[in-house]
């Protein structure tokens, strides 16, 4: 008897409910892990698209504005200026023969130049479930070559840091990578210029939530393609622009301190926008509004995964282009549903 109750004590269906528990504990220990990885998708992309963005005005801005990142025109090496090889043009405030530094104008100039600018970009994503917001600092650094003011091409150096709070979970973000972009310009008109970027690069982000920490390896990719028109209207300037944009952010596997496993994840976002931009001339500054429409298509590795955008969304933003002496900046306010960014542009000109 006693035997029989032992027996019945391990009913057959016993396995199959213990096997189910443990199903169930490993789907949600899963779905709990991945969605550290989900989480952080905001805030790496976040980089990708403060790179990506901070790419495409510096080729636009410059020859359909003048009020984009400043340019060391090189010149020919022992021209002028046998010191530092940079171009000098002869100073029009001086009756002599004298020389002064910078953008200058004269034939000494070479068609290579080399750019940099500091950009800050905070962020604020409340598209649910994986909230978050934060900042991205860069520094950019270039390399171009001019062929006849037509056809610009350069590579430039992407320095960026993140610091962020996933505030779905109480968590943080925090990493620090680079990017090199190539990119290439063509002047189509004087009222048309093309444009194509493409950047590649990572990080090694921490992230924490609570006492749980851990690091993974972060890549990025992204190519862009922009057709832009400029009509000048006396001290208005209207630039109708259009673009496609993929992004992919890939991060890898990672197991935290607090033994938790966190699945990798891959995803694609596609992005095309429609819209215009209107500027004012008021020559120290030039304040500026500007409205596109975005439409989204988005993918991931992992099923389930909730998209961090929406299919279709506006995008507004509002700012002020200034130049004055050796110094040159942005500042701007974007919009779109259920995000923000507050960017900042800025550095010398010499």
């Amino acid at each position: 008897m006693r035997q029989l109750i032992k027996t019945g004590n391990r009913h057959p269906l016993n396995p199959l409910l213990y096997s189910a528990v443990l199903g169930l504990a490993s789907v949600n220990a899963n779905a709990q892990s991945s969605n550290t990885n989900q989480g952080s998708l905001t805030p790496a992309r976040a980089a990708s698209i403060a790179t990506s963005t901070a790419i495409t005005s510096t080729i636009v801005n410059n020859p359909f504005g003048g009020f984009g990142v400043f340019r060391y025109r090189l010149g020919a090496n022992g021209q002028n200026s046998s010191a530092t090889g940079l171009a000098l043009a002869p100073n029009p405030n001086s009756d002599s023969n004298a020389f002064s530094g910078g953008l200058a104008g004269s034939a000494d100039l070479s068609n290579w130049s080399v750019w940099g600018t500091p950009v800050v970009s905070q962020f604020k994503n409340n598209v649910a479930p994986n909230t978050s917001n934060g900042t991205v600092v860069l520094g950019l650094m270039g390399l171009e070559y001019s062929f006849d003011d037509r056809l610009i091409s350069g590579v430039s150096l992407a320095a960026d840091s993140t610091n962020s709070n996933t505030t779905y979970n109480g968590g943080t973000y925090k990493s620090s990578g680079l990017t090199v972009s190539p990119y290439i310009a063509y002047q189509v008109s004087d009222s048309w210029l093309a444009d194509l970027s493409a950047g590649y690069g990572g990080s090694n982000p921490t992230t924490t939530v609570g006492s749980s920490t851990g690091t993974t390896n972060y890549t990025r990719f992204f190519a862009a393609a922009g057709l832009s028109n400029r009509i000048e209207l006396n001290k208005f300037t209207i630039t109708p622009r259009a673009s496609y944009t993929m992004y992919k952010d890939a991060l890898d596997a990672y197991t935290s301190s607090t033994g938790n496993y966190n699945s990798e994840l891959t995803t694609y976002l596609y992005q095309t926008k429609v819209g215009a931009q209107a500027s004012y001339d008021a020559k120290i500054m030039s304040p500026f509004i500007a409205a596109y429409q975005i439409i989204n298509t988005w993918s991931a590795s992992q099923a389930g995964t909730p998209p961090s955008v929406y299919p279709s969304t506006y995008q507004l933003i509002a700012g002020i282009n200034a130049s004055k002496g050796i110094f040159y900046g942005t500042v701007a306010y974007q919009m779109e549903r259920s995000t923000s960014q507050f960017r900042l542009y800025g550095g010398l000109r010499f």
